[in-house]
């Protein structure tokens, strides 16, 4: 007790000294300060050994201010109970509450956070160290976490090492010692015992340094740490698959359209069991392209609330109540939209069309099956109604229909056209495509004319005149790629993909040996090559799982971009090693 009145009767002494008569003047015109604050005095001192003080004094050069303290400090090994630290002058307070470890080095870094009051600037990643043993520990850990499925850097993981093995470790106990990584997801860990230690890296959501929660990134090692000089570990962050299917949310988008998203993609039959009323009127289920999310659709005006049991196979995942937006709630809304059957086009006089795409018309909702396609010659029937209605010009000639038109599958009670896709996700104000034309000439304008009412869709909309004007590309605007890719003599699975700048599929083909791959039309721009490892021939990439010591499959990238120009053909080889 003597000693700790002692200590503070000194700092506070100390502190009255270094600041007598001082005011705090705002500097008035000059040289701006660049220069961050300078600690000039430690008490105890940095590096102390067999430590057992409360309590820590960091005089500085100058006046300073702590900025986000809650997320630039860091303590490794981490503390049940986080220090209490203040500021007053030129003085930073800092007092323990935590009973220490025994023969341990304890680094407190605190990131950015201490910064001087004039101009801000930062003192980054000051650090003051101390061991409550005879010496301190030098040994340390670097590497980089990338992303698994893109390999892109990953900021602000926790990097943790842990000097016990079982596997529910990262599920319960804090780490021995961790450090973030930086913007370039680089990491390093100082001051760390000799040893062998578990490591493994965490997106952490709630921050409490435990992988608790389905939403949080992780990637783990299944050989151990032996630390030595120069140790270093990569590392790829994934998110497993959700054990446990549940329903995530419901809800009503608009009229008629009600959403329920999944935690991961259905494998058994979904079953909807209505407790209440029930959609009888043009129901449509329609399922995202991953399946976990299902968007049901009925033309029912209900004004009640519907009671739903939803159920995978013989298990029910949730019961829910959703109000429905009755037709008068939706001609009514806010934001005056006018509630009608909206069509949109693949290509304009904006938008040229490319060559080897199809022309597409797709709609916000759901089409009906009319009843003049059935019977045996449906697609006859089709057709004649469309040419009564459609009519396709190339510049001033009118093209056939017969050649030109191209659906997906029919259905009992409506057509279940092909569903345009925008960046892989269902878009409900893209919707439905109906129907593509395709073998286009090339730098020619084309005119379409669809008579109204020539669609309705499950609610009995129709569409108004549609007349667009779109023009297509000419052939020396693309480029081609000759692709040689080498692979080892193995038995493994690979998919390769093509991607743009953005990351979006331009091409996809499953290779188990060496080939040749042509891709043609390929607009001027920059591309990416990928293999993926199918390790389980299940034709996608698949992730890890930290339980069943399964990593995510490898991703491969092709070293450098590949710029493809206009009416010129580029020749590459890739070899596997």
């Amino acid at each position: 007790m003597k000693r700790n009145r002692f200590f503070w009767l000194f700092a506070i002494s100390y502190w009255l000294l270094a600041n007598e008569c001082a005011q705090i003047i705002p500097p008035n015109g000059g040289q701006k300060d660049i220069t961050p604050p300078r600690a000039i005095k430690y008490i105890p001192d940095s590096a102390q050994t067999n430590f057992k003080s409360k309590n820590i004094v960091i005089s500085f050069d100058e006046y300073i201010q702590l900025t986000d303290l809650q997320k630039q400090l860091m303590i490794s090994p981490p503390m049940v109970n986080m220090p209490d630290v203040k500021v007053k002058g030129k003085m930073l307070y800092v007092s323990l509450k935590d009973t220490l470890l025994k023969n341990t080095t304890y680094a407190l870094n605190f990131g950015n956070a201490i910064r001087d009051i004039t101009e801000n600037n930062p003192l980054e990643n000051f650090q003051y160290v101390f061991s409550t043993g005879s010496f301190i520990d030098s040994l340390s850990l670097k590497g980089t976490v990338l992303n698994a499925a893109d390999q892109k850097p990953e900021k602000g993981v926790l990097v943790m090492l842990y000097d016990r093995f079982d596997d529910s470790i990262p599920y319960k106990k804090l780490p021995s010692y961790f450090s973030r990584t930086k913007e370039d997801g680089s990491y390093k860990i100082n001051n760390i015992k000799a040893g062998r230690y578990k490591i493994f890296a965490l997106k952490d959501a709630n921050a409490n340094y435990l992988y608790d929660t389905p939403a949080e990134q992780i990637s783990f090692s299944d050989t151990l740490i032996e630390m030595g000089k120069g140790s270093k570990k990569n590392l790829l962050l994934f998110k497993e698959v959700p054990k446990k299917q549940k329903l995530k949310k419901a809800t009503i988008a608009e009229h008629g359209h009600a959403i329920f998203a999944f935690a991961k993609p259905l494998v058994d039959s979904l079953k909807l069991e209505f407790l209440s009323q029930k959609p009888k009127v043009n129901v449509v289920y329609e399922y995202s392209k991953e399946k976990d999310t299902l968007h049901y659709w009925f033309a029912d005006d209900l004004k009640d609330s519907m009671k739903i049991k939803v159920s995978e196979g013989n298990k029910i995942l949730d019961t829910v109540y959703l109000r429905p937006l009755t037709l008068e709630q939706t001609k009514n809304n806010k934001r005056g939209e006018k509630w009608g059957l909206r069509v949109r086009a693949s290509a304009n006089k904006n938008i040229s069309l490319n060559l080897n795409e199809p022309f597409s018309l797709s709609f916000s909702h759901p089409l009906l099956y009319q009843s003049q396609w059935h019977g045996a010659k449906q697609y006859d029937s089709l057709l004649k109604y469309f040419d009564s209605r459609i009519s396709i010009k190339q510049d001033s000639s009118i093209l056939s229909f017969h050649d030109s038109l191209n659906f997906s599958s029919f259905g009992n009670k409506k057509i279940n056209f092909q569903k345009v896709q925008v960046q892989g996700s269902w878009d409900r104000n893209i919707g439905w495509g109906l129907f593509q034309l395709r073998n286009w000439k090339e730098n020619t304008i084309y005119h379409l004319f669809i008579k109204p009412g020539t669609f309705t869709d499950i609610f009995g909309l129709k569409n108004d005149t549609i007349k667009i004007d779109f023009k297509t590309q000419e052939e020396k605007y693309y480029g081609t790629l000759k692709l040689s890719l080498k692979t080892p003599k193995t038995n493994l699975k690979y998919i390769l993909q093509l991607l743009d700048e953005n990351n979006n599929l331009v091409d996809q083909q499953k290779t188990s040996k060496a080939q040749t791959f042509n891709y043609a039309y390929l607009a001027p721009g920059k591309y990416k090559l990928r293999i993926i490892c199918d390790d389980n021939d299940d034709g996608k990439w698949t992730t890890g799982n930290y339980l069943m010591h399964q990593q995510p499959e490898k991703i491969i990238f092709y070293p450098k971009a590949i710029t493809i120009r206009s009416n010129w053909d580029l020749e590459l080889e890739w070899k596997l090693e």
